[in-house]
């Protein structure tokens, strides 16, 4: 009796062995996949029943650092350090670091910083010990600017505004019902379609956002644009297809790519991939500088120092385009630097979390006629969160950006901002 019953544990045993590594794996797979909700799913079941692994704790942070959620993305890293660390990539110690930083829990952010540094003194770590003391000089910095929510916000993801004339162009990822819409396995989420909305700056009223175009809107990703002053050229970010097919790399992923599509006779034409992308690396975020020669944008390409940098490409009077040219170690670092605005006066205000900032990305200046180091442009705007995807009417001294900060309707909002002026000093 108690031979059997030792055999059928046996037996139990290498089945619930053999589910549980079959879980594993299924989950693996989707982490492979990039479809991240799902592996979340599947490893957080797997760790109810008391599954442990330096994987499984990597993958989850990852799922979760890479959708955006810093906060959940801090506990499973938290639970990979404190199962064994001897052997975790550095990497994980930068991650893990920026993480507690959305917690505000800068101090132990600052240690494992130093752990970090102590695996390889060099790259991005430089960034955040150049100046022991950031945290004063960002607050230096701040309430230069006073925020406002808008009512371009839906309970989606809203982000990327751009000027359009006197409209304002987004990317929502709200369903109008309209098109078929998609969902993406990265976030579960719809992917993004773009839509215009009459825009009166000075009093922040908007007219309710519509589709901007079917022609430009597909059952892809479209996001970021970038129009020419008398709005009948745009740049614009989208999933890399053909004909509303996603094209994909070796590994069958659909990178993204910029477009171009020109206003004639009443429509919009078939947008083109611009000639430098390709199938193997992701283009995004065009910005156009105020003479129309040149086209910013963030790119992984090879030559790349981080997660993404800041690229410029010439746009040739004839319409061809020079070679991409990397904006160098002072604006890229070995984090993440994306979203490029490139404002009249040629400073470039750009999204990263390779230079010092509060937490998630922060938004940062830099004029391209000086050789100075980024400036962080403080509180509100940047926040322990993503903050990003900044543009800014300089005549106005007003402008907008996004955010996934506590507080909003969606993942991703809009929000609108004015500068705050110095006050003239009363004459007795």
């Amino acid at each position: 009796m108690r031979l059997n019953y030792i055999i059928v544990s046996l037996c139990f045993s290498c089945f619930l062995i053999k589910g549980q590594d079959k879980k594993q794996s299924k989950a693996q797979l989707n982490f492979e996949e990039y479809a991240f909700m799902d592996a979340i799913e599947a490893y957080e079941l797997l760790e109810e029943k008391g599954y442990q692994s330096k994987d499984m704790y990597q993958n989850l942070g990852d799922a979760y650092y890479l959708n955006g959620y810093y906060i959940e993305a801090s506990m499973w890293y938290k639970k990979l350090f404190l199962l064994d660390f001897s052997d975790v990539d550095q990497d994980y110690f930068w991650r893990y670091a920026l993480t507690l930083k959305t917690l505000g829990n800068y101090e132990e952010s600052y240690k494992w910083m130093q752990e970090y540094q102590k695996i390889k003194n060099k790259g991005r770590i430089s960034n955040f010990f150049y100046d022991t003391n950031y945290l004063q000089t960002i607050e230096k910095n701040s309430n230069s600017y006073v925020l406002k929510k808008t009512s371009l916000n839906s309970t989606a993801s809203d982000f990327a505004p751009s000027y359009f004339m006197e409209k304002l162009v987004f990317a929502s990822a709200r369903d109008s019902g309209l098109v078929r819409k998609v969902i993406q396995k990265w976030n579960n989420n719809y992917f993004h379609d773009l839509y215009v909305t009459a825009a009166d700056s000075l009093k922040n009223n908007f007219d309710t956002p519509s589709p901007f175009s079917k022609i430009l809107n597909q059952i892809t990703e479209e996001t970021t644009t970038a129009f020419n002053k008398d709005g009948t050229i745009v740049y614009f970010t989208r999933s890399n297809s053909e004909n509303g097919k996603f094209q994909r790399d070796s590994r069958g992923i659909s990178r993204l790519k910029i477009y171009k599509s020109e206003f004639k006779e009443g429509e919009w034409s078939i947008p083109k991939a611009l000639p430098f992308t390709n199938d193997d690396y992701s283009f995004a975020h065009p910005s156009l500088s105020p003479t129309e020669d040149k086209l910013y944008f963030a790119s992984d390409m090879p030559g790349s120092m981080g997660g993404s940098d800041i690229y410029v490409v010439s746009i040739e009077k004839d319409g061809t385009y020079g070679m991409p040219e990397n904006l160098g170690k002072t604006i890229n670092t070995n984090g993440r630097e994306t979203f490029p605005f490139i404002a009249n006066d040629n400073t470039l205000y750009f999204a990263s979390d390779g230079h010092q900032g509060l937490g998630g990305l922060d938004i940062f200046s830099v004029n391209l006629k000086e050789a100075r180091a980024p400036i962080n442009i403080g509180k509100p705007i940047n926040s322990r969160y993503d903050d990003f995807s900044f543009i800014l009417n300089a005549e106005l001294n007003s402008g907008y950006f996004s955010s996934n900060r506590p507080g909003g309707l969606g993942g991703d909002d809009i929000y609108a901002f004015a500068r705050e002026l110095p006050q003239p000093i009363e004459k007795k």
